[in-house]
């Protein structure tokens, strides 16, 4: 008997016998993810910006925020999730195409006496084993009738702008944690400073008033009070430089993650620009691009394609599927076009059983739905009042500030005019050394104030999700 053979079915030998590995999707070369990248609204364009943090007129300051965006954990962590979700997009990509399985074996067979209907075979080789070579053919397809594959794509596009966002969270965060440490750092080593001034008034206090004692000019308790002045200041120091040592070592893990520490530079706080006023006035309407709404709005997304997906789920669904055999006994006839059988097909298939439990799991994701919904509206309304609030701060610290600098000026007047007194001989040494204490303390709430000045700037920016 001849056989011709079509291209078809010489293409499809070719792939039996040529091609040998376990069965395997079809084009399990992944599609790249950025072929279906999902849009980052209008947020997309997000960057750091740097001409704001410039006003600070800190270059330092401008170099650890830098640093500290490239080498947070938190944000390694967080690149490392988006990475993640796009590998998704890409999985969800293949459910495109239909499945394709292979096989190559060796099989030891003997036909039965009877037939799968029951009949008796006539031929007299039922009792006979034989050797054959099997390679089959498997394919199958479920035609995405309701959108199936594409809910699946939309949502993992969904999950992965939401990675995006979270590392933008993370990021404003990052810088924002970084500014307020350097601020309070620089802050804490102008008060040391003072505060060994502060204790040096005091040694020259405790001096004084043991020489007085020793004349009999003053009493035992007066020294041990001044004593006592000098000890408690000595305390309060101590702890200032171990507070500000912690604060060095938290902004270093900010700025250094797990490179090399090479040191931070830090100006002076009398170098840094106040560039706000009592008369700011931000319109709420930038909170619409915060990371943590922006994120919130995508976990709604999120939440609708879940439930969407459940309840397409309820519905049937057609497969088509294929399977090609080549059987053949011995070498000899292995291209033999005899030895090739196949069969195609399709049908409806659906699961009566899990209908009961699939709308209960879609009552369940609409409940996360109305959910997520909730906390969409909570990030809007609670972001609002962080934005009133770091204004309303901001506003305030600002005015206390200007009212710390007035009283330094008047107590720097003040010790001017006691310095007169005291060349005049109205007043004694240790009257003076109280008026100078009290000019360093007016310094120091001075400090203090312009510091709150500085840390409430940045909550304003973290506020406004960095939409300054």
């Amino acid at each position: 008997m001849n056989f011709s053979y079509t291209k078809p079915e010489i293409l499809l030998l070719l792939i039996l016998f040529v091609i040998n590995f376990p069965a395997t999707p079809a084009c399990s070369e992944g599609v790249k993810p950025h072929a279906f990248e999902g849009k980052i609204t209008k947020a997309e364009n997000y960057l750091i910006n740097w001409d704001w943090w410039e006003n600070f007129n800190a270059p330092c300051l401008v170099d650890i925020v830098r640093q500290s965006s490239d080498n947070s954990f938190d944000l390694q962590i967080a690149g490392i999730k988006a990475k993640e979700a796009e590998n998704y997009v890409a999985s969800s990509i293949r459910d495109y195409f239909p499945f394709i399985g292979m096989e190559k074996g060796y099989r030891d067979a003997k036909p039965a006496r009877i037939n799968s209907f029951g009949w008796k075979k006539d031929s007299p080789v039922y009792n006979t084993g034989r050797n054959l070579f099997f390679s089959p053919l498997k394919t199958s397809y479920e035609l995405d009738l309701w959108g199936k594959n594409k809910t699946k794509k939309k949502y993992f596009l969904e999950k992965k702008d939401f990675y995006e966002f979270e590392k933008r969270l993370i990021l404003l965060k990052t810088v924002s944690e970084a500014a307020s440490l350097y601020f309070n750092i620089i802050k804490n080593e102008k008060l040391i400073g003072l505060y060994q001034e502060i204790n040096g008034l005091k040694q020259e206090k405790l001096d004084i008033n043991r020489k007085k004692h020793d004349l009999e000019l003053i009493p035992k308790s007066e020294v041990i009070n001044s004593e006592k002045e000098l000890k408690l200041s000595e305390v309060n120091l101590i702890n200032l430089k171990a507070l500000n040592g912690e604060l060095k070592n938290r902004l270093c893990f900010l700025v250094f993650g797990d490179k090399e520490n090479t040191g931070i530079d830090f100006e002076g706080i009398d170098s840094l620009n106040l560039f706000y006023d009592t008369d700011l006035e931000v319109s709420t309407d930038k909170i619409a691009y915060r990371p943590d709404v922006l994120m919130a709005e995508k976990q709604v997304k999120i939440a609708k394609l879940d439930a969407d997906a459940v309840k397409k789920a309820l519905l049937p669904g057609l497969m088509l599927s294929g399977e090609a055999f080549h059987i053949t006994e011995t070498f000899k006839n292995y291209f033999d076009y005899g030895s090739v059988a196949y069969r195609t097909g399709g049908g409806i298939f659906y699961n009566l059983f899990a209908k009961g439990s699939n709308r209960a799991e879609l009552r369940a994701k609409k409940n996360v739905y109305k959910q997520a919904l909730k906390n969409y509206e909570k990030t809007i309304v609670s972001s609002i009042y962080d934005v009133n609030d770091s204004l309303f701060y901001l506003k305030s610290s600002i005015k206390n500030y200007k009212k710390a600098q007035e009283i330094s000026k008047l107590e720097k007047e003040n010790l001017y005019a006691e310095k007169q007194k005291l060349d005049m001989d109205l007043i004694t040494y240790s009257e003076y050394i109280k008026a100078r204490e009290q000019f360093i303390k007016s310094r120091i709430a001075e400090y203090e104030a312009r510091a709150q000045c500085l840390v409430h700037t940045i909550s304003l920016y973290k506020a406004l999700g960095g939409n300054v």
